[in-house]
């Protein structure tokens, strides 16, 4: 894989997933012209993280191809994203980019490493989804509107894959926990793993149980 910008926010990216991205500092203008400058315009989202110094943010990130890309008169840029493989973000060079302030910041690359997650016997991956797609269904009872499990059926996808995707993207988590959920090792782990964190939201949603144990 060819060398990529990355582009920290505090944003997980799964496979498949879309995500609009507003583009106006000066150093992430500069990523767009080297995202177009390359074959197939693509970069990395790696989720940022609080850093003394040097590059902050997470060592696996999510390779994310230009999709829709529009310059606005103010020179800013909107971008749509099209999340794809997980990558090993290690930085391989930095480009110091002046800012209207007359700072200079930093645009990171990386070579984006290739990290697949780990595929399972089919058999173990239907059981993994159909278990957290059913725990995603309550979670969408409990969270979301009313119609919200019939658009859980109408819209989640066919490839397991895809379907892990779709449960981590569209539960509400901390930024910590999609990315564990991004790093887990298997599409098994993952499927068992966003379950698990499911089955917690709605444990303490649920009526009455902070009064467990209570009595005189």
């Amino acid at each position: 894989m060819s060398e990529l910008p990355v582009f920290p926010l505090d944003l997980v990216v799964f496979p498949g997933q879309t995500v609009p991205l507003v583009v106006f500092e000066a150093r992430y203008k500069r990523l767009v012209k080297a995202v177009l400058e390359l074959e197939e315009p693509r970069f990395v989202i790696a989720r940022a993280r609080p850093a003394a110094d040097g590059p902050a943010m997470s060592s696996v990130g999510t390779v994310v191809r230009v999709v829709e890309l529009a310059e606005r008169p103010d020179g800013t840029y909107t971008m749509t994203g099209h999340g794809g493989e997980r990558v090993r973000v290690d930085v391989t060079r930095r480009e110091d980019v002046p800012e209207a302030d007359g700072s200079e910041r930093p645009l990171f690359f990386t070579d984006a490493e290739p990290l697949p997650v780990v595929r399972d016997d089919p058999n173990l991956e239907r059981v993994a989804a159909w278990d957290a797609l059913e725990a995603f269904r309550r979670y969408a009872r409990t969270f979301f509107a009313a119609d919200a499990e019939r658009q859980v059926d109408d819209h989640v996808p066919d490839e397991p894959l895809y379907q892990a995707s779709f449960v981590c993207a569209n539960l509400r988590l901390e930024g910590d926990e999609r990315q564990s959920l991004l790093e887990a090792p298997s599409l098994v782990d993952r499927f068992r793993l966003a379950e698990r964190l499911i089955e917690e939201r709605l444990q303490a949603h649920a009526p009455g149980l902070g009064d467990v144990g209570a009595g005189g």
